[in-house]
């Protein structure tokens, strides 16, 4: 069976996690966040409202609770700083003060402050769901956004350039964490109908399913991004039942070598200032050809027509960020048949 059209859904409310658990980060201080800073009731009011606004815009995608995906879980885990910016909305990652004089990657631990804390979301999100929405993964930054945020984002790129040995076995540690990380996150998962959530994109996959976020490949050379960090995303790959990778669109589209990947599917942005969907057509059609494909983003006209209009309709899930429920009805009533 294939669709007649790709699956539609809509992100409404604040791009920013800060803004957008208004409640839920009410005690959270300005700046140096620790994990007592972190009260999982506060953040239980919002994971509601935001669902009773999923459902108010309709469209085919899954609603999911998931642990604040605010907070840097992986990289805190790992030693790195948490602070928070009220006014911005967002939280960042600070250096561990000693890493790029002694790389040093601890063994993963499911009684690290951080990761505990993250784990107390899912019982009480269950809870909270009552069987009406799954309670999925959190964002997981993948091994590029892990080597930006322990070394800083130059002294990243630096660093592999400089010490390339030192680099691969970061990278082999990174990984190996990485992965108990995701293991140990959908262990405590509860079965949605017989498959799994995601934060904040609103999908749901049959069995069980990891998201690996690489931001940061950004910042290298197509060279520098198969030599270091390609291996492990396959590696992750190879791991996980269902592993989902976002990327946004910069100088490193890596789509022929993940779609060779053992991936589930590949998820790229369209970001407000980036390149256009139609700009992306050759990348979505190799993703399209082999994986599916999902579009997130701040999606214009021109991109609505270029998606729904000329792309292969098997396998494309499409999420728009709309400023209302009203525009969302639009949409759908536009670009679905009555």
């Amino acid at each position: 069976m294939t669709n007649d059209r790709p699956l539609l859904g809509f992100t409404l409310g604040s791009y920013y996690p800060l803004h957008r658990y208004p409640a839920g980060v009410r005690r959270l201080p300005e700046g140096l966040v620790t994990p007592d800073d972190v009260f999982v009731e506060d953040y239980l009011e919002d994971t509601e409202r935001l669902y009773r606004l999923h459902e108010e815009a309709g469209g085919d995608l899954v609603f999911a609770a998931a642990p604040f995906l605010g907070l840097p879980w992986v990289e805190a885990s790992l030693g790195c700083g948490v602070v928070a910016d009220h006014k911005t909305g967002s939280t960042r990652s600070v250096p561990p003060s000693s890493f790029a004089q002694r790389p040093c990657v601890p063994k993963f631990s499911a009684d690290n402050p951080w990761v505990a804390k993250m784990l107390e979301f899912i019982p009480a999100l269950e809870e909270q769901s009552g069987g009406r929405y799954p309670v999925g993964v959190t964002l997981v930054r993948g091994i590029s956004d892990l080597l930006s945020a322990l070394y800083g984002g130059e002294g990243f790129v630096l660093r592999v350039l400089d010490a390339p040995d030192e680099t691969a076995d970061v990278v082999e540690k990174l990984t190996k964490y990485w992965i108990a990380f995701g293991q140990c996150l959908l262990s405590r998962l509860p079965d949605f109908h017989g498959g799994t959530g995601s934060f904040f994109y609103g999908l749901w996959c049959p069995g069980k399913m990891i998201w690996l976020q690489e931001d940061a490949v950004a910042l290298l050379s197509p060279a520098l991004y198969e030599r270091f960090i390609l291996p492990a995303d396959r590696r992750i790959a190879q791991t996980f039942e269902n592993s989902v990778i976002h990327l946004h669109p910069s100088r490193v589209i890596p789509s022929q070598q993940l779609v060779d990947s053992q991936l589930a599917a590949i998820e790229l942005h369209v970001d407000h200032d980036g390149p256009r969907a139609a700009a992306l057509e050759s990348h979505y059609r190799t993703i399209l050809a082999r994986k599916p494909l999902f579009i997130w983003g701040d999606l214009t006209d021109a991109d609505m027509e270029f998606i729904f209009r000329k792309l292969p309709y098997s396998g494309l899930a499409v999420n728009i960020v709309v400023p209302s429920v009203q525009a969302a009805h639009e949409i759908w009533n536009r670009y679905t048949p009555s």
